[in-house]
């Protein structure tokens, strides 16, 4: 799977592309419910404006932070939105399986086709106690680069034959296309690492 760098085309009037980075936080004295209304008008605002992107991180057990799933909040936003690219800025991949991750971006990128943006990170989000809570001590064995190695098959259908996950295909995604003799989807989404990763 090849990733190359492209320029961002520009809706708006700044001479270079501007982009939004949000948890989805509620104030004191506001519910989760108020921040992320808040979030979703903010997304609305950014399209309007011809922002270029709009990333949510993924965050648990944080009482300012209401973004626990990045996938959920881009599925409600793809709707709300018309041009501005969303992204999950990014999904922490040791709490998550690399097959979910890529079926997730797969349904996403159908949804809201050439919008959407997938990074990923290795830190937990959250404190060591609510880290284990959702690892359930599954994930934590595998390394960061193994866990990326398999997104990176399941978005692109591209193991080695010998391989474990050779037979297993990430729906939406190639391998249906394949399936269903359709055209390959005419983007690929865009996969970042978070600075802090390795």
């Amino acid at each position: 799977m090849r990733f190359a760098l492209q320029p961002a085309p520009r809706f708006g009037s700044a001479p270079f592309a501007l982009s939004v980075h949000t948890g989805g936080g509620p104030g004191v004295g506001q519910t989760a419910q108020d921040g992320l209304s808040d979030t979703i008008d903010l997304a609305k605002a950014a399209d309007q404006l011809g922002f270029h992107r709009f990333w949510m991180s993924e965050h648990h057990a944080m009482p300012a932070l209401s973004v626990a799933s990045p996938p959920l909040m881009m599925a409600r936003l793809a709707a709300d939105t018309r041009q501005i690219r969303l992204g999950a800025g990014g999904i922490m991949l040791p709490n998550h399986a690399p097959l979910i991750v890529a079926e997730q971006i797969g349904m996403l990128e159908a949804l809201a086709p050439g919008r959407i943006d997938l990074g990923v990170g290795r830190a937990p989000g959250t404190d060591g106690a609510t880290a284990a809570a959702l690892r359930r001590g599954t994930g934590s064995a595998q390394s960061f680069d193994e866990q990326l190695a398999e997104l990176i098959g399941f978005l692109a259908d591209d193991f080695p034959q010998n391989h474990p996950y050779s037979t297993v295909h990430a729906v939406p995604g190639p391998w249906q296309n394949q399936q269903n003799q359709v055209p390959a989807a005419q983007h690929q989404t865009p996969l970042w690492i978070l600075g802090s990763s390795p």
